[in-house]
C-alpha cells in the first residue's frame, strides 16, 4: 500500500463519516462508513470519536481476511466485523456506510421490509428494500458484528440478490446499511433508502389505492441500471 493513497482513503472516509451526520443518517457517535484501499485492505472510523476533533491519520486501516488492525492505535468502530465480512465476500464494493436514520430503522424496527410503492423506489431498488431475519440467542451472544455480517449474506443468498443490484438493507430491530463504489456513494445510497422509507411510510398513511405495476418498476430501473440504460451520461 502506498502512503499517499492511504492518507488520500483516509480523508474520504472522514468526509464520508462527516456527511453521515450531516444528511441526518445518524445522531452524535452512531453510525459508520468505510472505505477499501485494495484487496486486502479497508478503512474505517475508530470506535465513539468526535468526528469534528479527529484527524483523518487517525482512522484505522484493518486487514479484510485477518480483521487486525494494521495501522491506527484507536479501537476500530464497533462494527468493523460486519464490514470486513461484506468486503471479504464482494470484491466489488468499494464503501459501506452503516447508520440509524429516522425512517430506515423504523422500517428495520417492525421487522417489515421497505414496499415498492412508486418509482422513485424503482430508480434504485427493483424489489422491495430487504430486511435480514430475527438472529438466534447464540449469534447475538457471540460475534454479533460477525454473524450481523453472515445475516445479510444470507438474505441476499435467499432472495437471490446482487450488492450491484440492490445498494442496501434493513438490519432487523437495529439500523440500515448501505454499500456503493466508494464511501461517498455508500452514503448516497444510505441517504436513498431513508427517503425511500419515508415515502412508504407517508404513502401508506395516508393511504394506497392500489399497487404500481410491474412494467413500471422495470422500466424505471433498467432506464438507470439496464444494460441499455439512457440516465445520465454514458462515459
Amino acid at each position: 500500500m502506498l502512503k499517499k493513497q492511504i492518507l488520500k482513503s483516509k480523508k474520504n472516509c472522514l468526509i464520508a463519516n462527516k456527511n453521515l451526520v450531516k444528511k441526518n443518517l445518524s445522531i452524535q457517535t452512531f453510525g459508520n462508513v468505510s472505505q477499501r484501499i485494495d484487496k486486502n485492505h479497508f478503512i474505517i472510523k475508530p470506535s465513539g470519536i468526535n468526528l469534528n476533533t479527529i484527524k483523518h491519520r487517525d482512522f484505522n486501516v484493518i486487514n479484510i481476511s485477518s480483521g487486525k488492525v494494521v495501522d491506527g492505535s484507536l479501537n476500530p468502530s464497533s462494527d468493523t466485523e460486519t464490514h470486513r465480512v461484506l468486503y471479504r465476500q464482494w470484491d466489488t464494493i468499494k464503501g459501506i456506510a452503516h447508520g440509524h436514520p429516522t425512517y430506515g430503522t423504523s422500517w428495520a424496527q417492525t421487522g417489515k421490509p421497505i414496499p415498492v410503492l412508486g418509482t422513485t423506489h424503482a430508480d434504485y431498488f427493483d424489489k422491495h428494500v430487504p430486511i435480514t431475519n430475527r438472529m438466534k440467542k447464540k449469534d447475538v451472544k457471540n460475534k454479533y458484528e460477525y454473524n450481523t455480517g453472515l445475516e445479510i449474506l444470507k438474505t441476499f443468498k435467499k432472495q437471490k440478490l446482487k450488492p450491484n443490484k440492490c445498494p442496501g438493507i434493513l438490519i432487523r430491530y437495529h439500523g440500515v446499511f448501505a454499500w456503493g463504489k466508494s464511501s461517498y456513494e455508500s452514503v448516497k445510497n444510505l441517504e436513498l433508502i431513508e427517503f425511500i422509507g419515508l415515502l412508504a411510510f407517508n404513502s401508506m398513511k395516508i393511504g394506497l389505492k392500489d399497487k404500481i405495476d410491474t412494467n413500471l418498476i422495470r422500466k424505471h430501473f433498467d432506464r438507470k441500471h439496464g444494460a441499455n440504460f439512457y440516465y445520465g451520461q454514458k462515459k
